[in-house]
């Protein structure tokens, strides 16, 4: 059996370490401060006119600075884990439904102990093959952390399946997690006027689940750095603990740098 508290409680001896996070995005800027030099791979999604994709290893460099952004936010909860970059989005932040799939089904064949996806798709038709994807990586004990689009109506994909770990946004404390109960996207983290990393270097107050959700996968890196092993369904089990804990007023030391990190920039 589980034994939550324990494990909660030795979240501050575990920064991360020993944990890698793969963050599909717009690619992650490497030598950016706040990546931190953590950036141990940086791949991109090549099409070709017949459909197929590939997996390249490419410059690690951000497009946007949305992948960056997520990367900091990562790392700004686990300091210590490793990243991994797969590039499927532009300038713009669009993308082709293949390069998606593609990148969660190369994934799920490396090894990785935690995917980070701050996007998603609306797009029902891939539904099928995002979920065969998104279970591997259950099956394979990886938490799948996934951001709530924006539209008001609807599911989104891989956020609402049931293997993976939804995440949305509001105006919370830096280290707040909230459980929300019988709702398909399970958690809430902070994604109001955050300061985050972005290109060139530079930062940027921006709000939205794109960065809420790295949080969450900061906090899951740490759990996993604490007990390695744990399964997907151990994990939500944690993060609905930590949340109610929380909620009750238990704190760990090792907040207070999160807070810290949060007002000083």
């Amino acid at each position: 059996m589980l034994e939550v508290q324990p494990i909660l409680e030795s979240l501050g001896d575990h920064d991360g370490g020993g944990v890698r996070v793969a963050i599909i995005d717009t690619g992650v800027e490497h030598d950016h401060p706040w990546v931190g030099g953590k950036l141990a791979a940086s791949y991109g999604v090549r099409l070709f006119e017949d459909g197929r994709a590939d997996i390249e290893p490419c410059e690690p460099m951000d497009v946007c600075g949305h992948g960056t952004a997520a990367a900091g936010q990562v790392r700004r909860v686990a300091p210590g884990a490793e990243l991994i970059s797969i590039r499927v989005l532009s300038e713009t932040r669009e993308g082709s439904s293949e390069a998606l799939v593609s990148a969660l089904q190369w994934v799920a064949q490396q090894r990785v102990d935690v995917v980070n996806m701050s996007l998603s798709t609306l797009r029902l038709a891939l539904a099928l093959r995002i979920g065969h994807a998104v279970d591997e990586l259950y099956a394979r004990h990886v938490p799948c952390i996934c951001a709530k689009g924006y539209q008001q109506d609807g599911r989104d994909y891989p956020t609402s399946f049931g293997a993976s770990i939804g995440v949305t946004y509001d105006d919370l404390e830096p280290a707040e997690l909230r459980y929300r109960e019988g709702d398909m996207v399970e958690f809430v983290a902070q994604g109001v006027d955050s300061v985050v990393a972005w290109q060139h270097g530079a930062t940027r107050k921006v709000t939205g689940s794109s960065y809420a959700t790295p949080l969450v996968s900061g906090l899951v890196a740490r759990m996993l750095s604490a007990r390695p092993g744990l399964s997907v369904f151990e994990v939500k089990t944690l993060l609905k603990a930590y949340a109610d804990s929380y909620a009750k007023g238990w704190r760990g030391d090792w907040m207070g740098e999160i807070e810290r990190l949060a007002s000083s920039v």
